[in-house]
């Protein structure tokens, strides 16, 4: 890389300006809430402008130097990041991003990103994969789960399915037995049949996968983690489930 030829004015000029005040629209920024902070959070700018200054006159100046600056710039606000709000941290980046046109460096890499948000948002989320105790396959991709169910035979294996009612109204299973408001039944479910309840909700296991429910008016909600505890449901338990009012389940 090479720095324009007026790099050096460019950078004075930017040391020498006031900074972290107030600025109307388009950029608008209601300035630096406590003033005994403006000194302090314009010396560290000034630093970085110095910084790259330094970069620009050596006789190789490269991205990854800059960047290497950036992040020694970045790092000078950690002991005060959760003192900076939002309009404060974007001040910063645009800082940042004017020192950056100055010697025409197109990325932070990530840098900025993941000062402003926390993260870096065009970073690829890393993949988790595992396998529960049924043979299906979770995917997790940042806040997405993706779900390959195992292939399934039947071969009448007989299944503890747990059901708990969360509504206000009973829950018919078949002849006189109903599941009463706030109450739990365990069925030992054949993976042959089907558990049909009164309110539309079918259990059945699929030709090529595990148990499937049919849960058209969005009645049922799966139980893991903690809310097996919760809920009561031990060890011997294969699949939980709560029944939910219409409309609440996942």
């Amino acid at each position: 890389m090479k720095a324009p030829e007026n790099a050096n004015e460019l950078f004075t000029e930017f040391i020498t300006k006031k900074k972290f005040i107030k600025q109307p629209y388009p950029n608008y920024y209601p300035g630096i809430a406590d003033e005994k902070m403006r000194p302090i959070f314009t010396e560290k700018i000034n630093q970085v402008a110095t910084d790259f200054k330094i970069v620009a006159e050596s006789e190789k100046p490269t991205d990854e130097k800059y960047q290497e600056k950036i992040g020694i710039g970045l790092s000078k606000f950690a002991d005060i990041y959760l003192e900076l709000d939002t309009e404060d941290r974007e001040r910063v980046c645009m800082y940042f991003e004017e020192l950056m046109d100055i010697v025409g460096l197109e990325s932070s890499n990530g840098q900025l990103n993941k000062f402003m948000h926390g993260f870096d948002p065009m970073e690829k989320p890393k993949e988790k994969k595992w396998t529960d105790s049924h043979g299906n396959v979770f995917i997790e991709k940042g806040t997405e789960v993706s779900i390959i169910p195992a292939i399934y035979k039947q071969t009448g294996k007989t299944y503890k399915v747990f059901l708990y009612n969360e509504t206000t109204e009973n829950i018919g299973i078949i002849e006189d037995l109903i599941i009463k408001p706030r109450e739990f039944k365990v069925f030992n479910l054949s993976d042959t049949d089907t558990l049909t309840l009164s309110n539309g909700v079918k259990f059945m296991f699929g030709e090529t996968s595990g148990l499937e429910v049919e849960d058209k008016k969005s009645q049922v909600s799966g139980l893991g983690g903690k809310y097996l505890t919760d809920y009561g449901v031990t060890n011997e338990i294969d699949f939980a489930f709560v029944i939910v009012p219409v409309g609440k389940g996942d």
